[in-house]
């Protein structure tokens, strides 16, 4: 079977990496060949030769949501065309989750004119967003003073569209994946936490609490987009204990990268499983396990040889060009205890970084 994937970055490369035991073929639609997942995929193909590409595939996943119009255009018979639809619009995904009752904060639309206006009507700080192109921080603004509207202004359109959000002043960040199948069968990993700076997920790990809202949130939205393959949500646990939704992605997922060395069945294959008709495996951890990012750095910058004395560690690097705040790759960790690998977590930090958030 041909499998085809939309997207030439390190989770199409992670997803090529997990199922090459499965026996598929994995052709990658992107506009880089020497990107992580073209430069291991059986075939690449520029976005310029799509027809070739919907004519080789049996199968169609999406590892990155802003794609090429006319890409996008041509993945409306494949599954989760209608959640892509909305991953593309911030405002489209709002509207989506609070047309059907699901728990959000406070926020409302506007186009670059009206900023101002409408962000009056919110206590200042506000979370202003970017509609469209809006991942790892970009197009996202903390704004604690309504002159810094001409700031932002200069880097969109005053036709563009945003999402003004009230500040969460929240607890933790947490998150989970679903797994869901065309038969509905469908399952959720482990809660994890997750630690972010500048809009770009630092670390997290997992297991980190229970919680039947969250799992029964996630069962609900994978039937609503009739998912076929993966469904990331992340959350704000706010210090009322009240469960919030940030958003949504129906793709593997950064926070899902620790998956690959303590679930018994990662992301990434489930992923897989999931859309060729494989029994969905177990989302279970064997082990409490984590992740931190690397963000902004090459190998020479920090000691991966400490790193990797650590037991428990495994290094992912991309291969891609340094550039700041880029993910170049992720260390996964794993240990008996979470008061053992949250101890890891620290060491790895400190050593990529020179610093450790005081949360961990």
């Amino acid at each position: 079977m041909n499998i085809g994937i939309i997207g030439d970055g390190q989770l199409g490369s992670m997803t090529i990496f997990e199922n090459r035991k499965l026996n598929f073929n994995f052709f990658v639609l992107g506009k880089n060949p020497t990107a992580p997942a073209s430069r291991i995929a059986d075939r690449f193909f520029g976005y310029d030769e799509y027809q070739e590409f919907f004519n080789i595939v049996d199968r169609v996943v999406v590892e990155f949501e802003h794609i090429p119009d006319i890409i996008f255009e041509n993945l409306k018979n494949y599954p989760n065309f209608r959640a892509l639809e909305l991953k593309r619009s911030r405002i489209k995904e709002k509207l989506f989750l609070r047309e059907r009752g699901y728990p959000l904060g406070n926020f409302d639309f506007s186009y670059g004119y009206q900023l101002e206006e409408k962000i009056k009507k919110f206590s200042l700080p506000v979370v202003v967003k970017a509609e469209k192109l809006g991942y790892d921080g970009k197009g996202q603004y903390l704004v604690k003073d309504i002159l810094e509207i001409t700031d932002i202004l200069k880097n969109h359109s005053l036709e563009e569209g945003f999402v003004i959000e009230e500040f969460i002043d929240f607890k933790y960040e947490i998150s989970t994946i679903g797994v869901r199948d065309k038969n509905s069968d469908k399952n959720i990993y482990p809660i994890s936490f997750n630690y972010h700076e500048g809009g770009i997920l630092l670390y997290n790990y997992a297991p980190f609490l229970q919680n039947k809202d969250v799992e029964e949130i996630v069962l609900s939205l994978l039937d609503d987009l009739e998912i076929e393959g993966l469904l990331a949500v992340e959350f704000f646990l706010t210090k009322d204990d009240e469960i919030l939704i940030n958003e949504f992605a129906p793709r593997p997922h950064n926070t899902g990268h620790y998956t690959m060395e303590a679930s018994y069945t990662s992301q990434f294959e489930n992923l897989i499983r999931a859309v060729v008709g494989l029994p969905i495996g177990s989302t279970q951890t064997k082990i409490p396990t984590g992740m931190v990012n690397i963000l902004g750095k090459s190998l020479e910058d920090f000691d991966t040889k400490e790193i990797l004395k650590v037991e428990g560690t495994q290094l992912y690097w991309y291969g891609k060009e340094k550039k700041p705040r880029r993910k170049m790759g992720h260390i996964n960790i794993v240990d008996k205890d979470i008061g053992s690998l949250k101890e890891k977590i620290r060491f790895v930090l400190k050593n990529i970084y020179s610093k450790i958030p005081s949360k961990v």
